[in-house]
């Protein structure tokens, strides 16, 4: 640990001062500060009272309010000569440097639950500044499922934010301190406000070993931490044509991979970013054209919502030249209706949690492949390569595993080597989904190589729903699906075989869900079948059954 650094707040006497300064050079400790010395400064008092000392005292800061002084410290410990009338805890000065010592250290993971904050950020700069390990976790879950991924990445400390304060007493089960971030001030607790500086040193700009653990949005049912060394900045910059003096709009959950690596791509540049704590189409419109922003990135959901905002076709977001959008597909009506408002600005990218993004569709390709998922051309730094299922390159033209290589680089999962090595071929990562490439160079997303619902932005494990709603007595299959929807761009469709004499409605299926799976995992339709397609050996066809279910007339679906 470095050495502590001692600062005397408006002291009123130079023996004080000197006698301060004694005391610190006899343990081996020369760094103090002092802010407002009432007899002025330098002090001749102050010297003689040193006794030797005097080296400390010519090497002391000088500063005019305590903020200044406390503006690089991480950890402050304040103490005093008498009782104040005032009810503290009493820490001695070991104990004090033990506490300091124990709380970060390099390496430790630190949780971070927050919705779209300004300390969010500050948090994040503050943790990789002390070789710590931010670990976000999405606020959106159930506090339970929270704390379980707390617990799950061995996290000693949490930042708590706003949306999760309730859940205190929870969380404190599963870490050793909690410090809050955000607005809240509940009593008992610390605050990063209170503990950072009032300006932050620049973000990091990359160190070995991983900088961040950041969490899927459950491949597996469960949240899983992805440890990340390296984003690739250089690389996303002159894909994404960000400059230092861009304006940017992040509107994305920060707690979420996409949000987290855009939010820290304009500081990374130097540029300034707008954040918004929860992401309003109307709010994003006025935004745009009253600080005539530059560069956003937006969920198709949310580009959908923008839209169709009262005022989106009036409204002058000509300042925008960077508009990424990915996270989903982008139907035609939307595509058609973003290219004719934001024409050479719209790009659409592909990403994986893992290997970061790894496509881009520029505009100009996008108009004339609107029809159909073309996810453009390997982003600028990304080799990728199609593989079939015994590791061999396919032909072009042929659907294959799509696997990647940059220096976006993804560490593995924390603790957990089995689902590591299964996303490992060779020295490329693979993302999961299956594509092909045309005679242009162009990929085309053609499926998901397991078995995913891309819900508002979020992975949704398909067997997690359909082993929760199968515990229902009346319920003797459950399939689920995800169909075309202009706000989630795809809606979670639970497709029922009930069992033989039962009676069973939608509202059921619905109520039994509300009980044991969190919101975003919740059927938005259900549809009841008396048998659903099946292949030979008896595995259920969900192409099929997704073409069937879109066939059904609008009443048979609920």
């Amino acid at each position: 640990m470095s050495q502590p650094v001692f600062v005397l707040i408006r002291p009123q006497m130079g023996e004080n001062i000197g006698a301060a300064a004694r005391a610190m050079w006899n343990f081996g400790l020369d760094r103090m500060r002092i802010t407002a010395p009432r007899d002025g400064w330098p002090n001749q008092k102050a010297v003689a009272m040193a006794s030797g000392a005097g080296r400390l005292l010519d090497e002391a800061g000088l500063f005019d309010t305590t903020a200044a002084a406390l503006e690089d410290r991480t950890h402050v410990f304040a103490t005093t000569a008498r009782p104040r009338g005032l009810t503290k805890p009493v820490v001695t000065p070991e104990r004090a440097m033990q506490m300091a010592s124990e709380m970060i250290a390099k390496g430790d993971k630190v949780a971070v639950i927050s919705e779209n904050h300004p300390d969010f950020l500050a948090a994040y700069v503050a943790v990789t500044g002390l070789g710590a390990i931010p670990a976000p976790i999405n606020y959106r879950i159930a506090p339970e499922v929270m704390a379980d991924v707390v617990a799950r990445s061995d996290s000693k400390t949490l930042l708590l934010g706003d949306a999760a304060l309730d859940h205190a007493d929870l969380f404190r089960t599963v870490v050793d301190d909690i410090v809050t971030i955000g607005d809240g001030a509940p009593q008992g607790l610390p605050r990063l406000s209170d503990l950072l500086a009032d300006t932050p040193p620049d973000p990091p700009q990359g160190q070995d070993g991983t900088t961040i653990m950041l969490h899927t949005s459950g491949t597996t049912g469960k949240p899983k931490g992805a440890l990340r060394s390296l984003f690739g900045m250089e690389e996303r910059a002159i894909e994404q044509r960000f400059r230092p003096d861009d304006r940017a709009l992040s509107a994305l959950p920060i707690c979420l991979s996409a949000g987290c690596t855009y939010t820290l791509l304009p500081l990374y540049l130097g540029a300034s970013v707008y954040l918004m704590r929860r992401f309003d189409g109307a709010a994003a419109l006025r935004l745009i054209e009253d600080e005539r922003l530059t560069a956003t990135m937006l969920l198709p959901a949310m580009l959908q919502r923008m839209v169709e905002a009262e005022g989106f076709a009036s409204a002058d977001l000509s300042s925008l030249r960077t508009l990424q959008s990915g996270g989903g597909e982008m139907y035609l009506d939307l595509k058609r209706a973003a290219l004719d408002k934001f024409g050479d600005a719209l790009m659409i990218y592909a990403a994986s949690s893992e290997a970061g993004p790894y496509a881009n569709l520029t505009a100009r390709d996008l108009r004339r492949n609107l029809a159909g998922n073309c996810v453009g051309r390997p982003f600028f730094g990304v080799e990728l390569k199609l593989l079939d299922d015994d590791g061999n390159e396919v032909p072009q033209g042929e659907v294959g595993e799509i696997c990647t290589r940059s220096e976006s680089r993804y560490d593995g999962y924390y603790k957990d080597e089995a689902l590591t090595a299964e996303t490992r071929r060779g020295d490329y990562l693979t993302v999961g989904d299956l594509g092909r490439i045309d005679d242009e160079g162009l990929l085309w997303f053609t499926g998901r190589k397991r078995d995913i619902i891309k819900s508002g932005g979020i992975n949704v494990y398909a067997p997690e729903i359909e082993e929760a709603l199968a515990g229902h007595p009346a319920i003797a299959e459950a399939h689920c699906i995800g169909l075309p929807d202009p706000h989630w761009t795809e809606a979670i469709c639970a497709v029922i075989v009930p069992a033989p004499g039962a009676q069973l409605t939608a509202a059921d299926v619905i109520a039994h869900a509300e009980t044991r799976l969190d919101r975003y995992k919740r059927p938005r339709r259900v549809v009841f079948m008396t048998a659903v397609p099946r292949n030979l050996t008896g595995r259920v066809l969900k192409a099929e059954l997704k073409e069937a279910v879109l066939a059904l007339p609008e009443e048979e679906t609920q």
